[in-house]
């Protein structure tokens, strides 16, 4: 009861925070979006006054806010890097709250000199708090040398502070969190399931992706339910304009995207646009061809499947978009483990700028559903484990003082849970739960100015402090969780400072063990109601975040990043692997410690893209009885990118028959990476015996029965390291137009050039080690149309 009255308590604020913020009209306001030509927002154009000098910038959204601003006449300017500038006159009257577009068409002449990015490198953003938050476009994704095209998944593995377990069977693990503790989003969806077993893909095509930003510590108020980082995917609107396809081909994977118009809108930058894209992995069936020397001969046994759609309305300011996705994933791997698993979701969300008013609404409501099952060798009985849910959220968002924005929301979470495993014992642990969430959160970022200004009338910014707060309600939970935030920034010429701590919580968590071989598999479950050696009065997971980063522009078109990062997990909840007697809890609590620093150091030009980072970590667990380090305990890790682009653009035109194209890609690009992380932690062997069956109890023949190979582990939890792991990686691709209305993009790569052996697990039994990936040469054709 009390937990509904909080809730409808909570309704009624927001309620009336909308009310308030959307009847708010300051005296003379012009706000809209600047997008391209195909509906996608440009982030960061600056849109300002001439005759008054007065201006704003673009937010995430793409959206400005030019307020208190004189009745009459204004010419308002768009400006936008590589686009052609666009000016709008506009009759603005006492009290007016005009709401615009500005559609940017991309310079042609531009693109012919320079290759076009999202934003400029080398800049210290001084508006925004950016520590611990990683930016990442789909041109960045496509600049390193992959095994079989570009994927998100292997890009991932080269940001600070992020540690891949391995080429097969690795997992993501983002500063000291384990993968079920970092929440991935694709538009505002959750994703159960991100990875693919192989560990090389995600279940994301980056054709479609707009832009990822991985926040790896401290993230703010809008984002709950999870205790060590967020991951949010945001993918591309459909063009508007032309029919648009891609098709990939390589030994490793195929994949096709189509896009087209549904409607010719009479409004410039909007319409009704349909995006489908679908991606299939067959290396189960070449590897036994291409790479007879991978696993015996035997192949990879990896095969996977990905499709997704997307249907978007917009008419340049207010959108909406439906999609939905399907994802199966198979490994049948003798030893260790046969795994399956299937997933299915979809949704919508919307954005409005309601004319007349002031405030940015936006919403979303998805729903999926995740099962899978693993058969081992060494288990009795398979695990089993599946998930279903939905999440939703409605924000209001207020642009003040041009650059200031406050914003506050609701979100609901519900999901299932059935879970079944058997331990080495024969103890069945099973949980099948229903699990309700609500939470408000409310964050307010202000900028400090000083008395300078720009060209543009927009005065330079010295500070910026963002405090939240978010409050999470738990159905199986006494009381919420009050989660404050803060995020802060200062800045000096050329440097700035930056820092950001919060409290988090989380319900949902994971039956994957420290101690397996390989974590294929991905069991999930709430947060039971009883707990061994319970720590806190509630059974959520918990943990505190504190991070601070010096940012510097050392040369023009070079920044470095240096961040020092701490988690602190008051409360984790395990599974109870010792369990021995029935009466035994199936939980338990741990508590744990992940700290570190990273440093980052990144160069962008027109043909050089150079980019080093170096972390050091340390993390561990105490589970009341010992403390040990867990399997993604690595202390160094070292990453090494390069780039080098040349010969004729591939400019923006038009093809013979009038359709307009928009390559900007360079004719010739090679890239290299080089990666070192140092051993992992494992459990060392002491020695074999022979098992005895005890099926029959007392009655079982011990003298004549033969036993099982049994293994005999150190009491150490982890004791032992691995050998260190390092991997070079080459890409050259080569590209050429066909009338300038299809772009031929061929591209050859060597993945492990020097054959390096790197451990991928140790076979006990068999006493002989297992490697990952050898040395793989690849091919591969994108055709562009």
């Amino acid at each position: 009861m009390k937990y509904i009255f909080t809730l409808k308590y909570a309704g009624l604020l927001f309620a009336l925070l909308a009310t308030v913020l959307t009847a708010q009209a300051q005296t003379g306001q012009v706000r809209g979006t600047v997008i391209n030509e195909s509906g996608e927002p440009l982030v960061g154009a600056t849109v300002f006054i001439p005759a008054l000098k007065i201006g704003a910038y673009t937010n995430e959204l793409g959206i400005f806010s030019l307020n208190k601003l004189p009745a009459g006449k204004l010419d308002i300017k768009a400006i936008y890097l590589g686009f052609d500038t666009l000016t709008q006159v506009l009759e603005l009257k006492e009290g007016d709250n005009l709401t615009t577009k500005f559609v940017l068409s991309q310079r042609e002449v531009f693109a012919k000199q320079v290759d076009i990015f999202a934003q400029q490198t080398g800049k210290i953003d001084t508006r925004q708090v950016t520590t611990g938050i990683t930016e990442i476009s789909a041109q960045d994704i496509k600049i390193l040398p992959s095994v079989g095209g570009a994927d998100l998944a292997q890009y991932l593995q080269v940001l600070p502070g992020v540690v891949f377990t391995g080429d097969q069977g690795g997992q993501i693990y983002i500063r000291g969190g384990t993968p079920i503790q970092n929440m991935v989003m694709m538009d505002g969806m959750i994703i159960y399931a991100p990875f693919h077993s192989i560990g090389l893909f995600s279940v994301f095509d980056p054709d479609y992706i707009r832009n990822v930003t991985v926040y790896s510590a401290g993230f703010p108020a809008n984002y709950g339910g999870r205790i060590s980082s967020v991951i949010d995917i945001k993918t591309r609107t459909p063009d508007f304009r032309n029919f648009r396809a891609t098709v990939n081909a390589n030994p490793f994977t195929s994949s096709a995207l189509v896009e087209t118009p549904l409607t010719k809108s009479r409004k410039e930058g909007g319409g009704v646009g349909l995006m489908v894209s679908a991606r299939n992995n067959f290396i189960d069936k070449t590897s036994t061809t291409v790479y007879p020397y991978v696993a015996d001969s035997v192949g990879l046994p990896y095969n996977f499947l990905d499709l997704y759609g997307k249907l978007s309305f917009s008419d340049g300011i207010n959108h909406a978009n439906v999609f939905g996705f399907a994802h199966q994933d198979n490994v049948n791997y003798e030893f260790p483990a046969d795994i399956g698993w299937k997933a299915a979701g979809g949704g919508a969300n919307f954005q409005v700028l309601p004319s007349g008013a002031t405030a940015i609404i936006s919403g979303q409501f998805a729903v999926s559903q995740y099962k899978s099952s693993l058969k081992s060798q060494s288990e009795t009985f398979p695990r089993e484990s599946a998930v279903n849910g939905f999440n939703g959220s409605l924000n209001v968002a207020y642009i003040i003082n041009r650059i200031d924005e406050f914003s506050a929301g609701l979100l609901f979470y519900g999901f299932g849970t059935d879970f079944t495993f058997t331990n080495s014992f024969g103890l069945v642990t099973s949980q099948a739960d229903d699990n309700t969430e609500a939470a408000f959160y409310a964050k307010y970022k202000k900028v400090l100015l000083t008395g300078e200004k720009d060209n543009t009338g927009n005065r330079t910014e010295r500070a910026v402090i963002e405090p939240g707060l978010h409050v999470h309600y738990y159905n199986n939970q006494p009381i919420p969780q009050f989660e404050p935030r803060l995020r802060a920034k200062i800045n000096f010429p050329r440097a700035s400072i930056s820092l950001s701590t919060g409290l988090f919580s989380q319900n949902l968590l994971s039956a994957t063990s420290d101690r397996d071989v390989v974590n294929l598999f991905q069991g999930f479950l709430s947060s039971p109601l009883q707990l061994g050696n319970q720590i806190k009065n509630t059974t959520l997971q918990t943990a505190w975040h504190t991070l601070a980063g010096v940012e510097m522009e050392i040369l023009p078109g070079v920044t470095t990043n240096v961040e020092g990062w701490y988690k602190g997990f008051t409360q984790l909840v395990n599974i109870n692997r010792d369990k021995v007697f029935p009466t035994d809890p199936d939980f338990i609590t741990e508590t744990g410690d992940a700290y570190g620093f990273d440093v980052l150091m990144k160069m962008q030009t027109r043909k050089l893209y150079l980019y080093a980072t170096y972390g050091w970590a340390k993390v561990q667990r105490n589970d009341g009885i010992r403390i040990y380090p867990p399997v993604f305990d690595r202390r160094h890790t070292v990453n090494l990118l390069g780039a080098y682009k040349w010969g004729q653009i591939l400019a923006v035109g038009r093809s013979k028959t009038g359709r307009r194209t928009q390559f900007g890609e360079s004719q010739y690009e090679f890239s290299a990476r080089w990666t070192l992380g140092s051993g992992f932690p494992f459990t060392q062997t002491q020695g074999y015996f022979e098992k005895i069956d005890f099926s029959n109890g007392a009655q079982t023949p011990i003298a004549t029965q033969n036993g099982s190979l049994a293994l005999l582990l150190s009491d150490q939890i982890n004791g032992g390291r691995l050998p260190y792991y390092h991997r070079l990686d080459f890409a050259f691709k080569y590209r050429h137009s066909i009338r300038k209305a299809v772009l031929l993009e061929w591209s050859a790569s060597l993945i492990n050039s020097y054959n390096r052996k790197n451990i991928f697990y140790f076979d006990r039994e068999k006493f002989a080690p297992v490697y990952q990936l050898p040395v793989l040469p690849s091919f591969g054709l994108t055709m562009k149309y």
